[in-house]
């Protein structure tokens, strides 16, 4: 695979989307950026390294979105 996958971060929450997605559903937001570094994957939101990153629905993350650290990670 070269380069990043086909995604856009949210920036309110991080969350990784599809590039047609205009909706976060996450947490609803509108804002979006291809400007984003680092991903995890949460598959349970009650695991101790979604608790540490203040994620609470599974899914694709964003560690850091436009150069800011999402969510104060």
């Amino acid at each position: 695979m070269a380069g990043k996958p086909k995604l856009k971060a949210c920036r309110n929450c991080g969350a990784l989307v599809p590039r047609d997605v205009n909706v976060c559903p996450v947490c609803g937001g509108t804002s979006f950026t291809e400007a984003w570094e680092g991903m995890i994957v949460i598959l349970d939101e009650s695991s101790l390294l979604a608790r540490k990153l203040g994620i609470s629905k599974p899914g694709m993350y964003a560690l850091k979105v436009s150069g800011r650290v999402v969510k104060g990670r």
